[in-house]
């Protein structure tokens, strides 16, 4: 694999033995810090079931340890993959991401688009880094991260096309910050009304942690680790 459309400093490594890629997304000031917190309760949920998990394999023989391992290690696949069990920061983006992929009808291939040809660099209509201070490393899926790249570009090729082309007839400081001048605020407003077309991956990360963060905040204890509570 191999993930071309960067935006915002977002940096790709693949990792093919594990089928994960490692992904750096600019967000908002705070974020980290609210990821630390609705971690937490997830994570003494998860470290309850582990030490069930770790107490029922003693005194087994190897043959039978095998087996409850794989069907502990299923079970906490399971509750990951539901977003009922979200105490990790990879675990909960991906399942945010998963939520913002299947809300914009983009959990479908994508047979028309070659990751390869994704041009590289930053595409016109992008917002700039100052607007997300905090830069958060990831580890998520693969295929989760390609379809993410494949829904962007799909979706804002024609727009990226446009705007290229936008630039192309004009001189390079029509966009000054402090333009007054009518026809360079007019060229500003035609740039601004064909950037909407841009769906960056930063934009679609961000939003999938923002679910992420909601339905780890509104998450109740999975009932099979509320019954190892102690009573």
């Amino acid at each position: 694999m191999e993930h071309n459309f960067l935006e915002e400093n977002e940096d790709f490594e693949d990792d093919e033995d594990e089928g994960t890629a490692r992904v750096s997304v600019r967000a908002p000031l705070g974020t980290r810090l609210a990821l630390k917190s609705v971690l937490e309760q997830h994570q003494a949920w998860a470290q309850r079931l582990q030490a069930h998990h770790k107490a029922r394999l003693k005194n087994l023989r190897p043959a039978q340890r095998d087996h409850l391992l794989d069907e502990q290690h299923q079970e906490l696949h399971r509750l990951r993959r539901q977003g009922e069990l979200l105490d990790t920061r990879d675990t909960l983006v991906a399942f945010g991401l998963r939520q913002e992929i299947q809300a914009r009808g983009w959990d479908h291939p994508w047979p028309d688009v070659n990751l390869l040809h994704i041009p590289l660099g930053r595409f016109p209509g992008s917002t700039r880094t100052g607007s997300y201070p905090e830069s958060l490393p990831l580890r998520l899926p693969g295929a989760l991260v390609d379809q993410v790249s494949a829904g962007c570009w799909s979706t804002s090729k024609d727009s990226i096309h446009q705007l290229r082309q936008w630039r192309d007839d004009r001189a390079p400081r029509v966009l000054r910050p402090d333009a007054t001048r009518p026809e360079e605020l007019a060229a500003a407003a035609e740039y601004r009304r064909l950037a909407v077309g841009v769906i960056t991956t930063g934009e679609v990360y961000r939003a999938g942690i923002r679910h992420g963060l909601h339905a780890a905040l509104h998450a109740s204890m999975p009932p099979q680790i509320a019954a190892l509570a102690p009573r």
